[in-house]
């Protein structure tokens, strides 16, 4: 889960983009609003410059310009306006921000242009990381909407989030994504990172479907909506999540299959679980090796489904090459009173390396004994008494053998 926060924040900290907002319109309307006619008709001739990407002459006409009008005027504002722009054009962020905020300082701008200005400052803060100061100029600028599109609900959502003000942001983002059918994906990381930031867990959950949703091929948003649903303790949504994953074939990681598995296991489906880790196996999406295997046993065993198991078994027997697994078919077949195959699993285990070699002992007694072979039988309960593990079960099974072999011979001497 922490992956993903990192991966969500590191997005939003990407420097903003920064939106050029100028033409002859905004100049009609300061010269409306007692700019200069002189001062106008010069801004007019210099903005056709910079329309032919003449950046240089148009700089040095403005700064000879700025030289000539009035202080605290709005033919200075106009023109501290128009030098930042061009600045802009050359990427100098830092000089144009120091002469957008002359401009605004003047206080002689017409009151959108001072909006659209101040949206620009805010950018351009954003741009150098100042989120503080960008989000003042935003604030001011934001209030003058009065439909806000979900760009600019984002941006609002991005610097809060910059800040840290993680439950300030959620509502604009949240805004956002339910103002269109085609969010774009950083908006729900956002939405994410911030519910992870703030531990809201059922919020996280909700913004994580909602990614799902629009991005089912995503992998991380099926296992990260899981991951969350057990920290709620909702196991059965848990598993809904990953199933849904699975079916999109988009769940590959070892430890999602593994999860898959295990809840089915717990949730009472382990039928379900044995055939998802089948298909897992034979897809080579998890390793053959004895965590898998082991978790295929315990699927079929569970479902009671023990010929699978015994397959299971024999494929954990061979991966491993101990044999302990054989021990465990054996176990099976005793439980089925099927003696002899019985018999020939506790052979399979004797050729391999054993961790319990006095339970395969005892085992085989005991199978060797159900079937009447009692002279073998007795050897391996014998052989059994020499484990400090299975000595005091071995010696009741001897017991039990000596006295059903007893009662075998006095049949055969009284039958004849």
């Amino acid at each position: 889960m922490s992956t993903v926060i990192a991966n969500c924040l590191r997005r939003i900290r990407r420097p903003l983009t920064v939106t050029l907002l100028i033409g002859c319109s905004a100049l009609a309307v300061a010269q409306d609003d007692s700019l200069s006619g002189s001062t106008y008709n010069k801004l007019t001739d210099i903005q056709e410059l910079m329309a032919e990407e003449k950046t240089e002459e148009a700089l040095t006409e403005l700064w000879e310009l700025r030289e000539e009008v009035d202080p605290d005027t709005m033919d200075l504002a106009m023109v501290l306006q128009m030098l930042g722009y061009a600045e802009l054009t050359r990427d100098n962020h830092s000089e144009a921000l120091e002469l957008m905020r002359a401009s605004l300082d003047i206080g002689k701008l017409p009151e959108q242009m001072k909006v659209e200005l101040g949206y620009m400052v805010a950018q351009l803060y954003a741009a150098q990381e100042q989120f503080d100061e960008a989000i003042r100029f935003a604030q001011v600028w934001f209030e003058t909407l009065e439909e806000p599109k979900p760009q600019q609900l984002m941006f609002m959502a991005n610097l809060l989030a910059q800040t840290e003000r993680y439950a300030d942001a959620i509502p604009f983002a949240e805004q956002a994504v339910t103002m269109t059918d085609e969010p774009q994906e950083s908006w729900y990381q956002l939405l994410i990172a911030a519910s992870f930031q703030l531990e809201e867990y059922d919020k996280a959950a909700r913004f994580l479907k909602g990614a799902a949703g629009h991005w089912p091929e995503k992998s991380q948003y099926w296992e990260q909506l899981a991951s969350v649903y057990l920290m709620l303790e909702q196991e059965g949504k848990a598993l809904a999540s990953l199933q849904l994953a699975w079916r999109n074939g988009v769940l590959e990681k070892e430890s999602s299959v593994r999860s898959l598995v295990q809840l089915a296991i717990a949730e009472g489906i382990p039928d379900r679980a044995g055939r998802f880790l089948e298909a897992a196996l034979e897809q080579e999406l998890v390793p053959r090796d004895e965590t898998f295997l082991g978790l295929w046993v315990n699927a079929w065993n569970s479902a009671r489904e023990y010929d699978k198991a015994v397959a299971a078994l024999q494929a954990l027997a061979e991966a491993t090459g101990e044999g302990d697994p054989y021990l465990r078919i054996a176990n099976i077949r005793v439980e089925q009173a099927r003696w002899a195959d019985a018999v020939a699993a506790l052979e399979s285990a004797q050729q391999r390396p054993l961790k319990k070699p006095g339970q395969v002992w005892l085992t085989l007694g005991i199978a060797l004994t159900e079937q009447e072979n009692f002279e073998a039988g007795l050897n391996a309960l014998r052989e059994a008494r020499a484990y400090d593990d299975t000595r005091e079960q071995a010696n009741g099974w001897l017991k039990y053998a000596e006295g059903l072999r007893r009662q075998s011979r006095w049949q055969s001497r009284n039958n004849s």
